[in-house]
Order: structure tokens, then sequence, then C-alpha cells
């Protein structure tokens, strides 16, 4: 069941109540005199981590590929699924403090979310690529079908997601992940533009290009 639809707030509404709760807690020790400061730290820390500012596309290309997430590249390498078909594997590895929305990376439909129960291992923790909870989201354009594979971290007990099927424009906000990775899935023949420890930002950072000889070929 979808619990709330993050639009353009300047605070994401899955973060209202936490900021509140953390906003009281800083009055409280202001009244009492308990280290009010370290409250209000985490009051204003709060409120980063839920930030909603709005992004701009740095290209409007129909085949440019769009970081879905705000993070580091930290893997990009050739893998085969389980299927038997080769992809582009590319990693992104978000913190805390990056901000939490997921934006989509193409316009497309969501043709398929699945949902994989496991643990909250740290990113760092080598197991965590196999035992952490995670979310397998299948999107499907006009020229391309990719997959997400998010994870979560150990800050994060939960992925939200605003839409798990259906379509999608060019960095539409569609979920909320705190901590953890994104994969993404890509055709063999995408154009990667970014390397492993560039800075991302979601929903504004061109990650590479679909080949326009796949457009070409479905016409």
């Amino acid at each position: 069941m979808l619990r709330s639809h993050t639009t353009t707030e300047l605070i994401a509404k899955e973060g209202w109540s936490i900021v509140s709760f953390y906003f009281i807690l800083f009055l409280v020790a202001y009244a009492l005199n308990f280290l009010p400061w370290v409250f209000f730290v985490i009051f204003l820390g709060s409120i980063f981590v839920y930030r909603n500012f709005e992004r701009i596309p740095a290209e409007d290309d129909k085949m440019a590929l769009l970081s879905p997430v705000d993070g580091k590249v930290k893997n990009i390498s050739k893998v085969i699924s389980s299927d038997g078909l080769e992809y582009l594997r590319l990693e992104i590895r978000k913190n805390i403090l990056d901000a939490s929305l997921l934006r989509s990376p193409i316009s497309a439909t969501i043709i398929e979310t699945k949902r994989v129960h496991g643990l909250f291992l740290h990113c760092e923790n080598e197991l965590s690529n196999l035992l952490n909870e995670r979310a397998v989201m299948t999107l499907k354009s006009n020229f391309a079908t990719i997959v997400m594979i998010l994870k979560t971290g150990f800050f994060n007990k939960n992925i939200e997601f605003f839409k798990s099927i259906g379509p999608l424009k060019f960095a539409q906000r569609f979920g909320l992940l705190l901590d953890g990775s994104v994969e993404l899935l890509l055709p063999i023949d995408a154009r990667i533009k970014v390397r492993i420890d560039d800075s991302v930002r979601g929903g504004e950072s061109v990650l590479g290009y679909f080949s326009y000889e796949a457009v070409s070929d479905k016409q």
C-alpha cells in the first residue's frame, strides 16, 4: 500500500514525522537546558536527510540515462544474468547524508517490482550484496529495458515506493532510500560517461546514453 506521494515539498512527506519528532526533542531539551545544541544539530540533520529540492536534468535527450539517486559510482562492469543475457552493470552507493529521493533514470513503464527480504548489513560488508533487503524493479521504454536493484544499508530498514508499477516520467520521484545502493543493469551497448568514484545527483547527472541503433532496429 502506498502511504504517501512526495511531490515538490522542500522536505519529503515521508520525513515530516521524523523531523517533527526531533524538533520536539529539541524544544524539550531547550526547556530543560539539557544539551539543546546536540538535539538542534540532530534536528537540522533530519531536515538535510529528507531534503527534496527540485532537480533539472543536465540534458533532455530522450536517450540519456539519469542517475536515479545521489551518491558515488562504485562499480561499472559486465555481468551475465541468470537468463544467460549479458548486461552492463553500474552501481551507485549512497550514504545517509545524500538526498534520499529516488528518481526515474528514463521515461518508462514499471512492469514489475519484486521485494526480497533480508538483512541490513553495512554496505561496505561484502555479504551485504547477497544478504541485504532489496527490491528489483524492471522498467521498459520504447528503446530499452533496464533493471534496477535497490539494496538497503545499515541505516535503512525499508525501501519506500510511491509507485511500484505503471508509467514514470523522466526524473520523476518514485521512492525513497535513506541508505544503501542502486544497481542498474543496462543494455550491453549503452555508452557510459561516468567513472568509478564520480559523485552523481539523482534526477540531474547523466550516467550515459542508450544506443540509437537499438531504436533503429525497432523501427
